[in-house]
């Protein structure tokens, strides 16, 4: 059992960490990947008291901080949320993680395949983030299932490592900057596998290869690999809330001033909320403020003196 979850590794979900271990909480961050959006934004320069750098690295240091004081982080997908008196039951890859607070801070998270095999091989050989899990890959065969300059980046960088990168695409060429899809296929270990769709991931324990449909001929074929990084971008995915918090037609999670949701002991924070400014430092700030308030929330109900001396019991929004 947990003291607090913490749904989402982006700029808010370690900064709500980082505060929530520091009060002496037993700790749990879950995320899809690291970083989220951050670890396509290159250069930061307003993040107040850093004049450069870049997304990956500022989460990944307000990760180190928060590990510091004990905050543990599991890279998984939440799939399923529920509420019962004595906790919340969170569903991430198949295994349950109970707490007694719970913040959402899952952004925006990665784009989904939709292809039969994807969801029982998350985390078993399937990557949404080459930033986090290329190195995990050295001397292996991976592809790159993706769009755009996100694609050609993630191909860059498991180029360093893999022995060999497949570059799926469903035309004759990546439709990327065409700065980087020069770089991207001078290297001798990147091949363009044009006018191809992945019909199934492959695989019982871990994956071994995908099927792949040629779009002009009609043919399968299967190709083998070690790893497959799926670079589709981001959507807000609220789908395993089952109604459970208040959102917005957006599915924005609604939150008031303190962070506080519509549901007792769920906090929320970052981009997934309804705030208007999206920005790394507001996100947070919103963090911190998320982690306060769930330990303020969790020392009142146990009888104990708060940290808000003019507090007022969280209702619950029908």
């Amino acid at each position: 059992m947990f003291d607090v979850i913490i749904i989402g590794a982006g700029v808010a979900g370690f900064s709500a960490a980082l505060f929530a271990s520091r009060r002496g909480l037993k700790t749990l961050v879950i995320g899809k990947d690291v970083a989220g959006q951050a670890n396509y934004t290159d250069t930061i320069e307003n993040f107040p008291g850093i004049e450069e750098i870049g997304g990956f690295e500022l989460v990944n240091q307000i990760r180190n901080q928060a590990e510091k004081f004990g905050a543990e982080y599991l890279q998984s997908e939440v799939t399923k949320l529920k509420t019962s008196p004595d906790a919340f039951v969170v569903t991430a890859y198949g295994k349950q993680y109970k707490s007694q607070g719970l913040i959402l801070a899952y952004g925006k998270t990665p784009r989904d395949l939709g292809i039969p095999g994807e969801q029982a091989l998350k985390g078993k050989g399937i990557s949404y983030c080459a930033t986090c899990d290329a190195p995990l890959f050295k001397g292996k065969v991976v592809a790159i299932a993706g769009i755009g300059d996100i694609a050609a980046d993630a191909g860059l960088l498991c180029a360093k490592y893999a022995k060999k990168v497949y570059i799926l695409s469903k035309t004759d060429k990546l439709l990327a900057h065409s700065e980087l899809t020069k770089a991207l296929f001078k290297k001798k270990n990147v091949e363009l596998v044009p006018f191809i769709q992945i019909q199934e991931i492959m695989g019982e324990t871990i994956l071994s290869g995908i099927k792949l449909m040629h779009l002009k001929t009609g043919r399968q074929e299967e190709l083998f690999l070690h790893g497959l990084f799926v670079e589709l971008g981001y959507i807000v995915n609220s789908h395993f809330l089952q109604n459970i918090v208040k959102l917005d037609e957006q599915e924005q999670i609604v939150v008031d001033s303190d962070q506080t949701t519509s549901c007792a002991g769920i906090f929320a924070a970052g981009d997934a909320t309804n705030r208007p400014y999206k920005q790394a430092v507001v996100s947070a700030g919103e963090g911190a403020a998320a982690a306060l308030a769930c330990y303020d929330w969790m020392m009142r109900k146990k009888g104990s003196v708060g940290l808000s001396s003019d507090w007022t019991q969280i209702k619950r929004i029908k």
